[in-house]
């Protein structure tokens, strides 16, 4: 009987101890919605290159990702046509 009752006031103990806890805990997370709100970003800006246009585009689903795909492949290659990377020692010719 007496286990009975030193169980019941440990716990009566141990939650009223971590009561104020909880409602600090569930007042943070109430709060943290208002939170989320406030910082969420506005529109982006304009964008100032291709490959971000690119991304806005697949964000706003205006091409699908293989679109993209293609289009930064043929992008790459335009940039590699137009400034070549040279030749590390000991790399053979192209051609």
């Amino acid at each position: 009987m007496l286990v009975v009752v030193v169980i019941t006031l440990m716990a009566a103990l141990v939650v009223g101890s971590s009561w104020p806890a909880v409602l600090d805990w569930r007042r943070a997370t109430a709060g943290d919605g208002d939170r989320d709100r406030a910082a969420a970003p506005g529109p982006p800006g304009p964008a100032e290159s291709l490959e971000g246009v690119l991304v806005r585009q697949v964000i706003a689903h205006e091409i699908t990702p293989r679109q993209y795909r293609n289009a930064m492949r043929r992008l790459a290659e335009r940039d590699a046509d137009r400034h070549p990377m040279p030749g590390l020692p000991g790399d053979a010719p192209p051609g």
